[in-house]
């Protein structure tokens, strides 16, 4: 079978409409070959497995310049952690500026808005929405844990190759923009999730563990904050320290189980622990489905150095029959 003709400068692994190729002067018969897909009508892509960001170039190549990427599909390409029935869904979201009406096509799910300045940016000369905007908009897509959970990777940002991270928003943003719209869908959602979301978090989990332990009414956490000794050293960074009180809770992730060098580092940041008495409480991922354990021994641990509260968990405390 003959290799399909090179298509013009410019359209070589790109994304584009078919009217910019046709008046390229490519034929119809090149635009159907098998080594472009079609994401979506009027569009092809040099490429027969596209990346996400490969589908919304294409997309955009016929969308309205009144337009872009937003809601669960921006997230995603900032990385957001996302629940999987929004990892895997097919359709792309666009958002249309107004009087524009919302996109409809196949593969598309269409939303629209009022025109306003700081709505999206050019990432790379993809039209996509801002974090902040991305964030709040996912507040119509997410319950209050999976919202938490964006926002914390979006005040954490991306790892850089040096380790460092570059955060792609920060606390006050976040309540500046949620306060521009206070007419907004799902404001006490939005609100309750701004009181929540945290710098420095390193996963998903570690939002999960940090919320469950906020609902059963412990002292304030601390997130990622150094425990040094008293020349000043930094012994180890917890992933939640308990303000005022020699307690660091820890969530083990599998790679503890089967990384060695992972493994002896814990043992060895725990033996300096215990020579200040710090005690370190690791949870596991059964800990969080099934939490009445985990926490009656992180109440223990903080009554036995001062603590003289009380978990509110729901039924983690029996009383006996009068």
């Amino acid at each position: 079978m003959p290799h399909p003709s090179p298509l013009p400068e410019g359209l070589r692994g790109a994304s584009f409409s078919v009217r910019a190729a046709r008046d390229r002067g490519v034929s119809r018969g090149r635009l159907r070959a098998s080594d472009l897909a079609a994401p979506f009508y009027g569009t092809r892509l040099a490429s027969t497995a596209p990346t996400l960001r490969q589908r919304c170039l294409a997309w955009q190549s016929v969308a309205p310049p009144e337009s872009y990427i937003s809601h669960s599909t921006a997230a995603l390409l900032f990385g957001c952690p996302l629940p999987r029935r929004l990892e895997r869904a097919a359709d792309i979201h666009v958002t249309a500026m107004r009087p524009l009406r919302p996109p409809r096509a196949r593969g598309v799910t269409g939303h629209s808005t009022a025109p306003r300045p700081t709505l999206w940016l050019d990432s790379r000369g993809l039209r996509m929405s801002t974090a902040e905007q991305t964030w709040l908009d996912l507040a119509t897509q997410l319950d209050l844990l999976e919202l938490v959970a964006a926002g914390d990777y979006l005040l954490r940002g991306f790892r850089e190759a040096d380790g460092t991270r570059r955060p792609f928003t920060t606390p006050q943003r976040l309540r500046t923009a949620a306060s521009m719209h206070p007419g907004r869908r799902h404001r006490s959602l939005i609100a309750e999730a701004l009181d929540a979301v945290r710098e420095r978090v390193d996963s998903p989990k570690e939002t999960e563990l940090r919320l469950l332990l906020q609902r059963a009414g412990f002292p304030e956490l601390i997130v990622n904050e150094p425990v040094r000794d008293e020349n000043g050293r930094i012994l180890a960074t917890p992933d939640l320290r308990v303000r005022g009180f020699t307690l660091g809770i820890e969530y083990k992730g599998f790679v503890h189980a089967t990384s060695h060098d992972a493994w002896e580092n814990d043992i060895r940041r725990q033996r300096k622990l215990d020579a200040i008495d710090w005690k370190t409480v690791d949870v596991m991922r059964s800990d969080l489905r099934q939490p009445h354990h985990i926490l009656l021994l992180i109440e223990s641990e903080l009554q036995k150095r001062g603590w003289t509260g009380r978990s509110t968990w729901p039924n983690l405390h029996y009383e006996p029959d009068g």
